[in-house]
């Protein structure tokens, strides 16, 4: 929904992952404790930073790899 502001655009940066198995690292990242909620774009996995406190990047930085550790990514 777009809620109270429906036309309004909120600036932002996000972390653009293309690790090839999209849907499967999304899974994996909102399974986690605490989960991390992100987007499918253009077969990218997109994390949107505008409500990540700076004090949790390292702790979000952590949890990508990890994930992406266990899923790997496929060759090519």
């Amino acid at each position: 929904g777009g809620g109270a502001l429906p036309g309004e655009v909120l600036p932002s940066v996000a972390i653009a992952l293309a690790p090839g198995r999209p849907e499967r690292i999304l899974d994996e990242l909102r399974a986690g404790r605490p989960p991390i909620v992100g987007r499918i774009a253009g077969g990218r996995v997109l994390l949107d930073l505008r409500t990540v406190d700076p004090r949790d990047d390292a702790a979000l930085a952590g949890a990508v790899r990890a994930v992406l550790a266990t899923v790997g990514t496929p060759a090519g």
